[in-house]
């Protein structure tokens, strides 16, 4: 019998050496992976600290914490978007529809579809027979319904007219969609440009965006002007003056006085509306070398020149009137300043040239631009060599519909021509864009089809076949560096990738954040940081003595493992965020001191060093847990639902939910086992 209880009483000491065998070899490698999370950490900040520029070129880690607007300044920019610009597009889209369906029909309804320029969302349809226009206009309402409301008629539309607008239901609908299209297309310009927790929120009919880093940094200013771009991509057909040459030609007729043949041909020029580059191009004048003759032009350094091709697929002769105009100095303006070298008096070629038109126009009737046309300006810059470094920009004369926009575009890629070199960008249209751009150029071949962007013409090529491909290519440029011009173009394809704007973005308010701001927030944020340590190592050590060091040293690690975290998606801290840093450490020293009290309780009841530390650490656990599940439930309410502040809020807190739980649990523990190992069963309470 006394053999038998001898031999337990070895298997017992056996089996509490063998455990702790296995306690000890588990504490060494817990040990190890909390000093390999240490160094993790230390790695993840060292771009963050000042001197990161001297960390060597393999160095892994490369992301930095950024410090949002509220702590470091930026820029404040609230825009507005031309909202009626979008019914603008929607009229021209039932324009083209009606004119396929006209055209669609056996024999070919002859009308002629019309978008006025001086009303929002205006259609007209002329017939020429008025006996239709009962039926036209039944099957117009019919096949549109709620889209349109009828208008009145202006008198120079004619009997024969059909008159209807976007209707207002319908226009509300589009502006709403178009603010909300424009918010999302902003941000991810901003993403693609790389700057860190931009705010763009919609406010009523503005926008307002908020941009943290330095407003002088040319990143930010790269940035400013890729948002402003409306990179609303419009193909528009250039209407010649082809057709009035051959008007001019018919004016002639055999036998007449040449004094008839004048006024008859003098009647085409100053009536017919595809006469009017024609009829501008007669009044200017051009002498040598094209400048103008008539004097406010010759004034204004205005060219007026002439072109002429003929097409090989038709035969026909296509002449084109043009104007063109230098970037200058405004002479009135350099004048008026008082410090000539700081002073900005720089206009435009294309600036001359509306002026110029707009001037033209208030003088007689006969130069104010057709309502179903407009002016199209492309710039031009000089080659490299040339004495003359001035931009220069010419005129198109152009359709106003529009034929087909951006949204037919499935794919835009950077290219280099290969014949000549020059930065291009290729378009992959979609299904129904390769179908209307091989109609319309199969329409259009021998006139020139222009690419208009942002409100200007970016190349306007010859169409001599038609394309069925389902590709095109934009020419970026005629002259000037090689490098601005393929930064150009990868901009280009950056915003054609993220989407076009769907109107023109104004800028109401531009204000500059300043860094005192930010440096006093960043002041007050240390002091209160200081302070809560001073606090929770007072409070801690003085309840639980050598016990409430483990816990600072605990509160340390959760603030340096959270910032890590940060720095591991280069996250942007802000006020906000902060916050949410100061409230997940009162909840990481509120779970130490739930693990302190029940161990507590279990020496109490007279467990022993080891066993009241596993029993605290376990019974504490459910508890623990159920107040971080809690939060974070909260915290993924807040990022599904919020937006600015409170998602940079949510966000942070979520990751101070998994930071407390990994402190609470495991670090904690791995000191508390570090230090009853080191005492060899020896201890006989412990300092808490």
């Amino acid at each position: 019998m006394g053999r038998q209880s001898s031999r337990v009483g070895y298997q017992e000491r056996r089996i509490i050496l063998t455990g702790r065998g296995h306690h000890d070899r588990s504490l060494k490698w817990r040990t190890v992976s909390l000093l390999l999370g240490v160094l993790l950490c230390a790695g993840l900040l060292a771009p963050t600290w000042p001197g990161s520029d001297a960390l060597p070129s393999w160095f892994p880690f490369k992301k930095k914490i950024s410090l949002g607007l509220d702590l470091q300044g930026g820029m404040h920019i609230v825009y507005t978007i031309a909202l009626d610009r979008a019914v603008d597009d929607k009229a021209s889209e039932i324009k083209n529809d009606l004119e396929a369906r006209f055209a669609e029909e056996k024999p070919p309804l002859d009308a002629k579809v019309k978008t006025p320029t001086n009303l929002t969302g205006a259609v007209t349809i002329v017939l020429a027979d008025g006996k239709k226009k009962a039926e036209i206009e039944s099957r117009v309402h019919s096949d549109f319904g709620d889209t349109i409301q009828e208008r009145d008629c202006a008198p120079s539309d004619g009997p024969n007219a059909i008159c209807f607008r976007v209707s207002t239901s319908y226009a509300d609908g589009i502006k709403k969609a178009a603010l909300t299209n424009a918010v999302s297309t902003i941000r991810d310009r901003i993403n693609e440009k790389g700057v860190s927790e931009p705010s763009v929120v919609e406010k009523g009919d503005d926008i307002i965006v908020e941009l943290p880093g330095d407003p002088e940094d040319p990143v930010m200013l790269d940035t400013l002007d890729i948002i402003k771009r409306t990179s609303k991509l419009e193909f528009k057909v250039v209407d010649d003056s082809t057709e009035c040459v051959q008007q001019l030609v018919q004016a002639e007729r055999p036998g007449a006085p040449p004094d008839q043949v004048q006024k008859a041909r003098q009647a085409v020029m100053d009536t017919r509306p595809n006469c009017f580059m024609a009829r501008v191009f007669q009044h200017v004048g051009s002498g040598e070398a094209g400048v103008a003759t008539e004097p406010k032009a010759a004034a204004a350094q205005i060219r007026a020149d002439i072109g002429s091709w003929t097409s090989e697929e038709t035969g026909v002769h296509h002449t084109e009137h043009t104007l063109r105009a230098y970037d200058r100095d405004d002479e009135a303006c350099l004048a008026k300043a008082t410090d000539k070298n700081t002073a900005r008096c720089r206009v435009t070629g294309m600036q001359v040239l509306q002026k110029y038109m707009k001037e033209l126009a208030a003088s007689d009737p006969k130069f104010v631009v057709p309502d179903d046309h407009e002016i199209g300006y492309e710039p031009q810059d000089p080659d490299p060599a040339a004495k003359d470094q001035r931009r220069m920009w010419r005129t198109y004369y152009l359709e106003h519909a529009v034929r087909l926009t951006g949204s037919a575009i499935s794919n835009a890629a950077a290219g280099n021509d290969p014949n000549t070199g020059a930065p291009i960008v290729l378009l992959d249209f979609n299904r129904y864009g390769s179908r209307v751009f091989g109609d319309l150029t199969a329409q259009i071949v021998g006139k020139r089809l222009a690419a208009v962007l942002d409100g200007k013409v970016r190349s306007a090529p010859t169409i001599t076949v038609p394309i069925r491909t389902g590709r095109a290519m934009i020419t970026i440029g005629t002259g000037g560096s090689i490098e601005r011009r393929e930064h150009e173009r990868d901009d280009l394809v950056g915003v054609l990738k993220t989407g076009s704007l769907p109107a023109p973005l104004e800028e109401q308010s531009h204000s500059k954040v300043g860094a005192t701001l930010g440096r006093d927030a960043i002041d007050k944020t240390k002091v209160s940081f200081i302070i809560g340590i001073i606090l929770v190592i007072l409070i801690m050590v003085g309840i639980y003595r050598w016990s409430g060091w483990i816990a600072v040293f605990s509160v340390v690690f959760h603030i340096v493992m959270t910032l890590a975290v940060m720095a591991a998606f280069g996250a942007t801290l802000t006020l906000p965020g902060v916050a949410a840093i100061v409230l997940s450490v009162g909840m990481e020293v509120d779970g130490n001191i739930l693990i302190y009290e029940r161990i507590r309780d279990e020496l109490l009841l007279g467990k022993s060093v080891r066993g009241a530390v596993d029993l605290g650490f376990s019974r504490a656990f459910s508890a623990i847990l159920d107040g971080q599940l809690t939060t974070a439930a909260a915290g993924w309410v807040l990022l599904q639902y919020g937006s600015g502040p409170i998602k940079g809020f949510a966000v942070m807190l979520l990751v101070g939910v998994f930071t407390t739980l990994s402190t609470n649990i495991w670090v904690t523990r791995i000191f508390f086992d570090w230090y009853i190992a080191r005492k060899k069963g020896q201890l006989a309470t412990i300092s808490i």
